[in-house]
């Protein structure tokens, strides 16, 4: 009996290896599901709705654990047993959109937020006007990142000068980062 070549072999097993891997990874993905305000865990509800009081709730998906670690990258110290469901709440405001992240008791796991032309802090409109006498804010936001216990924050601002434009950027406490 004749056996193919080591090449050919090794080739049919690495084929059939990534095609296991694809229909792991689209059967994964499957899981995640979205669903109705109406099918969330009245604790998550509740806690959006006293969290971000203002927002308007568009979109909400409920995630397994294997695709919150793949999404959101769990931190394995908590020792998760694979029963647990996750949230996600997509959310628009005044000039404001949210993507927040909550585990089935309602807990806060995190959020991402962009707001767009909100009052700028103290820290940044002295810096502009200290740094870039004669040009005027014309847009600004700030990304959040909110956590349980901690929020960090990225300012950009876009100024201008008659033609000349700046994109000027700031930490979380108002400080200058860099300027484009």
């Amino acid at each position: 009996m004749k056996h193919p070549p080591l090449q050919l072999t090794f080739c049919v097993l690495l084929f059939l290896a990534a095609g296991f891997a694809t229909a792991r990874a689209q059967e994964t993905m499957l899981k995640a599901e979205r669903i109705k305000s109406s099918d969330l865990p009245p604790e998550v509800l509740a806690a959006y709705k006293k969290r971000f009081p203002s927002a308007n709730l568009k979109q909400i998906v409920k995630l397994p654990l294997q695709v919150y670690k793949n999404d959101w990258e769990i931190d394995e110290l908590n020792q998760p047993d694979g029963s647990e469901e996750f949230y996600t709440l997509s959310m628009t405001g005044d000039q404001v959109d949210l993507e927040a992240l909550y585990d089935r008791k309602g807990n806060l796991i995190r959020a991402n937020e962009v707001a767009r032309n909100v009052a700028l802090p103290l820290a940044v409109n002295q810096y502009l006007v200290e740094n870039y006498k004669g040009y005027t804010v014309k847009k600004d936001k700030v990304k959040r990142l909110i956590e349980p216990n901690k929020i960090s924050a990225e300012w950009e601002v876009l100024i201008a000068n008659k033609s000349d434009k700046k994109r000027v950027f700031f930490d979380t406490a108002g400080k200058f980062i860099k300027e484009k």
